[in-house]
């Protein structure tokens, strides 16, 4: 009888999860467009943090075809540390997911670094472009 209760809740949770995401806009090409181009020229401001996003995270994250969510893509961002936080995502990065290596990729970040990191990329605010 338990399998039976906990498949309607978690049936009851992923419709009021998709209810929920219907209330929000389609994103449309052009604002896709400037997501992607946004992406692929935004860096951290602090130009230690610039070089290591440069070196390690930028393949990745300003490649639209890569699946990794795209740096200042706000809208990518928040449902993840909504559901994972941003210790969540820290583990991520520490231990590799998916297609990420443990690290990053970045071997000589610290845990600041990877905390200033994943700010930059899930923000479109404290970036500048090259």
């Amino acid at each position: 009888m338990k399998p039976v209760i906990l498949g309607a809740k978690a049936l009851l949770l992923a419709t009021a999860l998709g209810l929920a995401a219907c209330g929000e806009e389609p994103q449309t090409a052009e604002e896709r467009a400037a997501i992607i181009a946004a992406a692929e020229t935004r860096v951290p401001a602090d130009p230690v943090l610039a070089e290591k996003y440069e070196r390690a995270c930028q393949a990745c994250h300003a490649d639209p075809d890569n699946g990794a969510p795209l740096s200042g893509d706000v809208r990518a961002w928040t449902p993840r540390i909504e559901t994972r936080g941003t210790e969540g995502l820290l583990q991520s990065t520490l231990n590799g997911f998916e297609g990420m290596p443990p690290l990053g990729a970045c071997p000589d970040c610290g845990i600041e670094d990877f905390e200033n990191l994943i700010a930059f990329l899930a923000s479109n605010e404290n970036g500048e472009e090259k």
